[in-house]
């Protein structure tokens, strides 16, 4: 692949006339600290920004609807994002393993949370999961250990196996009346 050649950068300037950041935009980029994605952009691709291990801070632009898989995965300093209102979806494991991940905010148009979203964030301290989401796929918050306390909204029907399971620290559940279907292990 192309992102060899970006290894070494250091921050990444986007220009408003870019629609998408295509799969594996700036996969592996490890000297990244900081990216901002402007509002002409619609899709951060799959792996897009997977395994850029010094970025610090991202900035995600009002019109991004889809986070991709594996989108921001195993990006070990990143502290906190933002997904703003425009998301509907985040894809599989798209903040996978980011290990310093203490606090997420959830923008209200995100109506599915992907398989592994969230999974193995183990310094996930809080999440505010919005009316607007319907399902929290398969190990959503797996291995979560420092997640206290969750609280899951009417609008979820689905939560999905191992969701929430290996959550050690997690000592309050408050589960939404439109809840039908809650998978094996789901909080195990």
């Amino acid at each position: 692949g192309v992102f060899y050649s970006f290894v070494f950068l250091t921050t990444a300037t986007i220009h408003d006339c870019v629609t998408t950041h295509g799969e594996t935009a700036f996969w592996g980029c490890k000297s990244l600290t900081s990216v901002t994605i402007p509002d002409s952009v619609t899709t951060i691709g799959d792996f897009a920004f997977a395994s850029c291990y010094s970025l610090a801070s991202v900035t995600i632009g009002n019109s991004v609807t889809t986070i991709g898989e594996r989108a921001f995965a195993d990006c070990k300093i990143l502290t906190s994002v933002t997904i703003p209102d425009s998301v509907t979806t985040i894809g599989m494991q798209a903040f996978g393993v980011c290990d310093s991940l203490t606090s997420v905010t959830i923008g209200d148009s995100v109506t599915t949370i992907g398989d592994y979203a969230f999974y193995y964030c183990n310094k996930l301290t809080s999440v505010t999961i919005p009316d607007s989401v319907t399902t929290i796929g398969e190990g959503a918050f797996y291995g979560c250990s420092s997640l206290t306390s969750v609280t899951i909204p009417d609008s979820v029907t689905t939560i999905g196996s191992s969701a929430f399971s290996n959550c050690g620290s997690l000592t309050s559940v408050t589960i939404g009346n439109s809840v039908t279907t809650i998978g094996s292990s789901a909080f195990s």
